[in-house]
This record gives structure tokens, sequence and C-alpha cells, in this order.
């Protein structure tokens, strides 16, 4: 991941969940060059974010736009606490927000031991060795549609950033491996989106309508909306072959 690479995810990422185009400050950059500086993984960052804002977005008051990074500054320098807890060589320093350092062992102190997971760690590496490779075969078969190529270009990029921290963790965190996972699926379905002509998205949306139109009334609004949303998923991904990427599939 190179440096503009590095900044461009990270701001992509904030202004997505932001819900309205804004672009980062003088100030936030600042903050991301200080990320980077340090070393703080790009997947890090972007689980940080997106677990500040599922907490905002839970609130029953939100009075104000969230509009600096600086939101999600605490919760991005917990994740990489625990993050450096998880790697091998017992002996990780890291550098917090207020510029102190923390000595974490390979131990892990309260963390769930390898047995406890229902995930061995050599079944991972396999299964992102695999999805690697696919992601990468799909960007050299899409090399005449830049917008998609560069898509699975990212997101190969990112699964391979994915892979190696799993390789070099004590024992693996497969929750937060689930839902880098799924910010990767989300990424390549918006790429999708855009690649695919208005009138073949549309019949897509029009047969998913089709499909649960006899169901739709016993169905709340919200569960309608979201079986509509994963159908059209599941129709993209089959259109453009695109593997799966949850732990589920495993």
């Amino acid at each position: 991941m190179n440096y503009f690479n590095y900044f461009t995810e990270v701001e992509n990422e904030f202004v997505k969940r932001r819900g309205s185009h804004m672009l980062v400050s003088p100030l936030d950059w600042a903050l991301i060059e200080s990320w980077k500086q340090r070393g703080v993984p790009l997947h890090i960052v972007l689980r940080g974010i997106n677990t500040s804002f599922d907490g905002y977005d839970k609130r029953a008051q939100r009075g104000r736009k969230v509009n600096s990074l600086l939101f999600c500054q605490q919760e991005i320098e917990a994740q990489y606490l625990d993050y450096c807890e998880t790697r091998v060589g017992s002996n990780t320093t890291v550098t917090s927000e207020n510029g102190a350092t923390n000595g974490h062992h390979g131990n892990g102190n309260g963390k769930k031991s390898a047995a406890d997971s229902p995930f061995a760690k050599a079944r991972l590496v396999e299964f992102l060795s695999e999805h690697y490779e696919l992601l990468e075969n799909l960007r050299a078969r899409n090399a005449h549609d830049w917008p998609l190529a560069e898509t699975f270009a990212r997101t190969a990029a990112r699964l391979q950033q994915l892979l190696d921290d799993v390789k070099m963790a004590a024992h693996p965190d497969t929750e937060g491996l689930e839902r880098d996972l799924t910010s990767v699926e989300e990424l390549i379905l918006t790429g999708l989106k855009q690649s695919i002509s208005a009138d073949a998205l549309a019949e897509i949306e029009a047969d998913a309508k089709r499909q649960l139109r006899t169901y739709r009334e016993k169905m709340g609004k919200e569960i309608y909306e979201q079986t509509r949303a994963n159908y059209g998923a599941r129709r993209l991904r089959e259109l453009y072959q695109v593997p799966r990427l949850s732990l589920f599939y495993l």
C-alpha cells in the first residue's frame, strides 16, 4: 500500500460513512500521516472508522454531524493496541495517541487461545490466499474496464494485507477479520454497481421486486429492503463471478 493510496482509502471510507461529501481537513490529513508513519495498518484505520460510526449511528439523538476524523481517533488507537497484542514477537511497542509507549506481549492477556477459536490459522491463511488469487484473476480478466479493474486491484491489496496479518498473528482476531472482509465485500459491490449499465442494474432491482412480491406483505419494511438488497448483491456477484469473502463461507 503506497503513501498516496493509504490517504485516499482512509478519506474515501470517512466520507462514505459520514453520509455526505466533505473532503478531510488539513488537520485530518496530518492525523492520517501520523498513522501512516507509525505503521498503523490501513485495515485497522478503516475498522476504527467503521466501528466509530456504527456506535454513532445507534445513538438516539445525533444533533451534530461528524466533521473530523478526530471523532474516530480514540477507537482507531484502541483497535491498533488490540492488533499489536495479536502479533507474533512478544515485545511489540506501540505509540499511543498521547505519545506514550506501551509494551504488549504475545500472550494476549485475556485474549482467546487458538483452541477457543473455531477457525484454525492454517485454514484462514488458505482461505485468504485462495480469494486473493481469485481477485487478482478478476482484475486481469477485467483489465479492459478500468474502474472495475481498479476495484479488484484495491480489494486484492486489502486482502493481501489481511493475509499477511493473519500469518504474523499468534491468535488471529476472527471477529475483526470478518468485519474487515465485510468492508472489502462492500467495496466490491460499489464497484460492480458503478460498472454495470443503468438498464442492467434496473433490471436486477426489478427482478428482486418480482421475486419478493408475494412475500412483501408478510415482511417488515426493514427486512424486505435488506432481503431485496441481498438478492441484488447476489445477482451482481453471480454476473461478475465474484466469490463471497465472509468467513461464513470458509
